[in-house]
C-alpha cells in the first residue's frame, strides 16, 4: 500500500474475497480462492480497510453476498468505521440498490454503480444519477484481466452521457487496463481516471519487492500525466 500510494495512487480499491466472483477473471479468482483458502475472516478484512484508509480514500469492492452475510446495515457501518470511503458491488443492479444506497448513506459510505459497455446510453444516465462517489464503467465486454474478450471502440458516448447526466460525479474506467496506453486510452475518452486492478495482482503474485511495485505503478500515471482532470 505504501508503495501504491508513493507512485502516484489517488486512491486504494480492496477486494473482498468471494467464493463466485463473476466479474473477475482467473488473476482475481485465483486471488480470493487463495484467501478464503487460507481463512480470510471480515475482521481481518476490515483491519486492511483501516490501514489503508490511513493512507489515501479507499473503496472495498466486493460481492453481494459476504455482505448480506454480515447483515446489509451492520457490513456498511463497520466498513464506514474502518475507513472506507466506497463499496462497489459488481452483481448489484441499479433496480435493486435501493436498500444498498439507503444503508450506504446512513453510514457515510458511497454506494458505487457500475455500468456496462453494452448499456443504451439513457441506462448509463440513469445509473450516473444514482452511483456515488464514482461511476465505474466498464471498458469492454468480459471479465477482468487479459485477453478476457474484445473491447468497446469507442467509449467517449457513454462518459459523456454520465459526465451531463451528473457533472460533479467523476467517472473511472476499468477492467482490461493494465499498463500505460490502455491508461491513456481510457482518459482520452473523457474518463476522469482508471482502475487498475488484475494487472497488478499479476505482479504481486510474482512476490516482487515494493520497489519493483511502485516502479510499476509509476509507470501508468507517467504514461496519464497531464491528462487527468485536476
Amino acid at each position: 500500500m505504501d508503495a501504491l500510494v508513493r507512485a502516484g495512487a489517488s486512491a486504494l480499491e480492496l477486494g473482498f474475497p468471494f467464493s463466485d466472483p463473476i466479474a473477475d477473471g482467473p488473476t482475481l479468482a485465483a486471488a480470493a480462492d487463495q484467501a478464503l483458502h487460507h481463512g480470510t475472516t471480515w475482521r481481518e478484512l476490515l483491519a486492511q480497510v483501516a490501514e489503508a484508509s490511513r493512507r489515501v480514500p479507499t473503496a472495498v469492492m466486493t460481492y453481494a453476498n459476504p455482505v448480506w452475510a454480515q447483515g446489509l446495515p451492520r457490513a456498511a457501518e463497520e466498513l464506514a468505521r474502518a475507513g472506507a470511503t466506497g463499496l462497489i458491488v459488481p452483481d448489484l443492479t441499479l433496480e435493486e440498490s435501493g436498500p444498498w444506497r439507503a444503508a450506504a448513506t446512513r453510514a457515510g459510505l458511497s454506494l458505487v454503480l457500475l455500468a456496462a459497455p453494452s448499456l443504451a446510453e439513457e441506462r448509463i444516465a440513469r445509473i450516473a444519477r444514482h452511483s456515488r462517489g464514482f461511476l465505474y464503467l466498464v471498458s469492454r465486454y468480459g471479465t477482468t484481466g487479459r485477453n478476457q474478450s474484445s473491447g468497446r471502440s469507442d467509449l467517449s458516448p457513454l462518459v459523456r452521457s454520465a459526465h451531463a447526466a451528473n457533472p460533479r460525479l467523476p467517472v473511472l474506467l476499468g477492467f482490461g487496463v493494465r499498463d500505460g496506453a490502455t491508461a491513456r486510452e481510457a482518459l482520452r475518452s473523457g474518463a476522469d481516471g482508471v482502475v487498475v486492478g488484475s494487472a497488478l495482482e499479476e505482479v504481486l503474485a510474482r512476490g516482487p519487492s515494493p520497489g519493483t511495485i511502485e516502479r510499476w505503478v509509476a509507470r501508468i500515471v507517467r504514461a496519464v500525466d497531464g491528462l487527468r482532470p485536476d
